[in-house]
């Protein structure tokens, strides 16, 4: 199938384990003979995002790496009294979380060498320059408060520093910089997509954080820093020329990698029920 259509830049959000929409996003694209100009990735969107631009062969790339089984085995995740494998499991991690709150750079054992050496294997030692089509990653600098936006460089470096959430990964220090999770600054950077004067497509994989009640001060607090984020997000998406939105069948945490199949599936689903905006948005006319 071939297509003509207008260029357009795509943007990927972030995330977390929801960010693996992307990869079913990208794969629907493609099917549809939809290749993006240009990609601008924050968070887990950089690392799917970048592993998309790297390489031909990036959806086996992606579905054959351990990168999701690492994440879901390593986080400090409880989930119920009931389960007296998770109840162990984390009373076993919880001295070394705290420890690595107040002491370290994180709460969860990996490492910030072992966290780059497993994005590594996935950009096969690329430079973002080396890309297929251009790649933009945001990161956040914590020092200056600052959006950093990486074009070139080590691509792995850069999409650790995308995706180093606070408090989880440790910040990459570049220079006179520390380095985190891109979404700090900007979830949505259509600014920098709108350098090539093409369309922009923007895909959002957060979820509606609507809440029953709220039952104390660190919840009441929480909350309002969440609220924040969310409308600063919402505004900058609005600048896109079409936002699309995954539709997960239920709740999924961010730091749930244990449900990126089901995320996958998400993204997926959202470009082929969506394909009618996307073709009238490209004026993209298809022949077999």
């Amino acid at each position: 199938m071939s297509a003509d259509f207008q260029n357009f830049s795509l943007v990927l959000s972030g995330g977390g384990a929801r960010g693996f929409a992307h990869m079913g996003a990208l794969k629907a694209l493609e099917e549809e003979g939809l290749r993006p100009s240009m990609i601008v990735g924050v968070s887990m969107g950089s690392l799917v995002g970048a592993v998309y631009a790297l390489h031909e062969d990036w959806y086996n790339v992606l579905r054959s790496s351990n990168l999701a089984k690492t994440l879901a085995d390593d986080q400090l995740n409880f989930d119920g009294w009931t389960n007296l494998y998770s109840l162990l499991r984390f009373l076993r991690h919880l001295p070394r979380a705290i420890w690595g709150f107040f002491f370290g750079w994180g709460l969860t054992p990996i490492r910030q060498k072992q966290a780059l050496q497993v994005i590594e294997q996935l950009t096969r030692g690329k430079k973002l320059e080396d890309a297929r089509i251009p790649i933009a990653i945001s990161a956040t600098d914590l020092l200056s408060g600052n959006r950093v936006v990486i074009r070139t460089g080590n691509a792995a470096r850069a999409i650790y520093a995308s995706a180093a959430l606070a408090g989880v990964f440790p910040p990459l220090k570049e220079k006179d910089s520390l380095l985190a999770d891109g979404a700090y600054t900007d979830l949505a950077p259509i600014d920098v997509a709108r350098i090539t004067n093409a369309r922009v497509i923007a895909i959002d994989a957060s979820q509606s954080m609507a809440l029953p009640e709220i039952r104390n001060a660190f919840q009441a607090l929480m909350r309002a820093v969440d609220i924040c984020h969310m409308q600063h997000a919402r505004l900058r998406f609005l600048e896109a020329d079409l936002l699309l939105r995954p539709s997960f069948t239920r709740f999924i945490d961010t730091l749930d990698f244990s449900l990126v199949k089901e995320c996958v599936d998400a993204g997926y689903s959202m470009i082929k029920g969506n394909l009618p905006s996307i073709r009238s948005l490209l004026g993209a006319s298809t022949t077999g």
